[in-house]
């Protein structure tokens, strides 16, 4: 363990997901009893201390009654991002936010620019400035958490079940994928940079 080699002053041990250091998004009275803790380490006289929080994260449970948004018609990423937008529209007015807008493009320009690079075009000038390998990397973040967001209306699914559903039953999944091995063998470095780091996280590789 990391901490255990640094040894910093204090440090609260948590068991939670990489990117979550106080557990699950949107549970305000978990993540105040984690903050707690960690701020109640000011007062031990004892360097270096590493406490074990000693809770699970209660939102890492699979919830069982998940269902994931119907798509299976779809050909086209712009086709699934259609079928997906009610239930993007519905979890957007129930939580009044959304992490989807790093790019400067509508959802379903998005959309179209990926169905354009999987036909076999290289990626291409966008209005909002930036070198065509960024476009499309924020296009790309878009997308995910677009599908992130509407994957939430069926319930309550962990992270885990989330991210299965994104890259093994989706095909934005599946096409993102196909396009990190095209992009890797790219004799463009930004666009292999793209494929090798920016694109699929490592759990999910093929």
């Amino acid at each position: 363990m990391h901490l255990e080699k640094i040894k910093p002053p204090r440090a609260l041990w948590v068991p939670f997901e990489l990117g979550r250091p106080l557990g699950a998004p949107g549970d305000r009275d978990f993540q105040k009893k984690v903050l707690l803790k960690a701020l109640s380490l000011i007062e031990t006289q004892t360097a270096p201390t590493l406490t074990d929080f000693g809770i699970d994260d209660p939102r890492a449970s699979a919830d069982e009654n998940w269902q994931p948004p119907e798509i299976a018609t779809a050909e086209t990423v712009a086709e699934e991002c259609t079928l997906l937008k009610p239930f993007y529209q519905r979890q957007c007015v129930s939580s009044s936010r959304t992490a989807v807008g790093v790019s400067t493009l509508t959802i379903q320009k998005a959309a179209e620019l990926m169905d354009e690079v999987v036909s076999g075009k290289d990626p291409t000038d966008t209005p909002d400035g930036n070198s065509p390998v960024v476009s499309l990397r924020l296009a790309f973040d878009d997308l995910k958490a677009y599908y992130i967001e509407t994957a939430l209306t069926g319930g309550s699914p962990n992270s885990l079940q989330i991210h299965n559903w994104l890259w093994q039953e989706t095909l934005l999944g599946q096409q993102i994928k196909a396009l990190r091995h095209r992009f890797m063998a790219s004799d463009n470095p930004k666009l292999a940079a793209l494929g090798e780091r920016f694109s699929v996280p490592h759990r999910w590789r093929d």
